[in-house]
């Protein structure tokens, strides 16, 4: 079985190939240098419509540090969905590392950037399947969790959770979590046979997607297990699906918002399938609230992996003069910290409402974004449930767009312009 080489090392190979072609100087044939391009463009990198313009940006724009992440990734998909090519990327390395000597060029750092990857493939191989499951393992004297940082999709084997599923794949690129598909038990002995139908459903998802999910089924309740599961493991993000606020759920409060609250992980809310494979826009709304800033270091990541425009919605006719403002305050920092990191942003007053929920709702319902930001309410109790905490309102939105949902957390600002407190 061939080693898959290190993506970061492609990326200096292709990063030298670029440079020897504009070259002038060199006088030896640089077929191999187009050869190599080639067969990264039509064989290793996926052909969905995103991952090749990644390609072809790095291609016009070498060099840029944003895009060299993207193509990395979709380097990493591509080995992962395509084993059977990598003997034959093998040889067309050998023959730019060739190239490089004969012309006497200095070449990347093979050995250091490998060993990572070499430290990697031991640490795998030498786990079993089996024990990704165990209750309780044991390492160095110290209990340590039976996951290491996944994107969670809760399953109900119903459509909406092939949407997460979707949804999730999407993610698991830029995040770099193992995704597992997780589906709660009411009972022991159901947790066998469960299983083995998430395999099934495994198998399936990695045609479709090139990606193969792993499979946890766990005996408990979707309200508490899937939080604990969460927060146990650190998970990266869960993605699940919701059919909105519908039947009983508009007396009990959504179902979604139950199990979200009480982790510390965040969330992103699918009714649909996603309509694309990229995220461009996504509505931030900002209020009065000093938690609204927590969201900013989820903004920051999305904003590493996708060229995206943010656009902070803001209620324009808010009576309380406290709350105009501490909003204004908000306002203000958010956009330094979006100046300070290069994210792309507009603000959007959203006139005829006080309410930062019906802006955002308002202003998606026309704008059709990717996905719309959002905090939990503080503190939420039982009346909150039964009449409907405003986050509702945007989780079950009719345009069926993306949420992604944060749970605030306790902090303390010494002041606005510190803005490692808020991340």
């Amino acid at each position: 079985m061939h080693t898959a080489p290190n993506p970061e090392y492609i990326i200096k190979l292709l990063e030298k190939c670029l440079k020897w072609k504009n070259d002038k100087s060199i006088k030896q044939s640089k077929v191999v240098l187009n050869i190599f391009i080639d067969f990264l463009k039509l064989r290793v990198i996926p052909k969905k419509d995103s991952a090749q313009d990644v390609f072809r940006q790095y291609i016009a724009r070498p060099f840029k540090p944003k895009i060299e992440g993207k193509l990395e990734t979709w380097i990493e998909v591509g080995l992962d969905g395509n084993p059977e090519i990598i003997e034959e990327l093998n040889k067309k390395i050998k023959q730019i590392e060739d190239f490089g000597n004969n012309i006497g060029q200095e070449l990347p750092d093979k050995k250091e950037i490998e060993q990572t990857v070499a430290t990697t493939n031991i640490q795998n191989e030498n786990a079993k399947d089996e024990d990704l499951f165990s209750d309780i393992k044991i390492h160095k004297e110290e209990f340590i969790p039976e996951l290491d940082q996944p994107i969670l999709v809760p399953w109900d084997f119903s459509t909406v959770a092939d949407n997460a599923l979707q949804h999730a794949v999407m993610f698991a690129p830029i995040l770099g979590g193992t995704i597992y598909l997780l589906h709660i038990v009411k009972k022991s002995k159901e947790i066998e046979p469960t299983t083995a139908k998430l395999k099934k459903i495994a198998e399936e998802a990695f045609i479709k997607y090139k990606i193969k999910p792993e499979v946890l089924v766990k005996e408990g309740n979707i309200f508490k297990t899937i939080t604990e599961i969460a927060n146990d493991n650190k998970a990266k993000l869960v993605v699940m699906g919701t059919h909105g606020i519908k039947g009983i759920q508009k007396l009990t409060g959504s179902w979604a918002l139950k199990v979200i609250t009480g982790t510390n992980t965040p969330f992103v809310v699918v009714q649909n399938a996603p309509r694309a494979q990229k995220i461009e826009n996504i509505v931030f709304p900002v209020d009065y609230t000093k938690e609204n800033k927590q969201k900013l270091k989820q903004a920051r990541l999305l904003s590493k992996y996708y060229d995206i425009n943010f656009t902070l919605v803001v209620a324009k006719d808010i009576s309380n003069p406290q709350f105009v403002k501490k909003t204004k305050t908000n306002l203000n920092y958010v956009k330094a910290f979006f100046k300070q990191n290069n994210i792309r942003y507009e603000v959007k007053a959203i006139v005829g409402t006080d309410s930062s929920t019906e802006a955002a709702l308002k202003y998606s319902a026309e704008h059709l974004p990717d996905l719309i930001m959002i905090l939990t309410t503080k503190n939420l109790n039982l009346q909150d449930y039964v009449l409907g905490a405003e986050e509702q309102k945007i989780i079950a939105n009719p345009q069926k767009i993306p949420v992604m949902v944060i749970n605030p957390r306790k902090v303390i600002y010494a002041s606005y312009g510190a803005f490692g407190n808020a991340v």
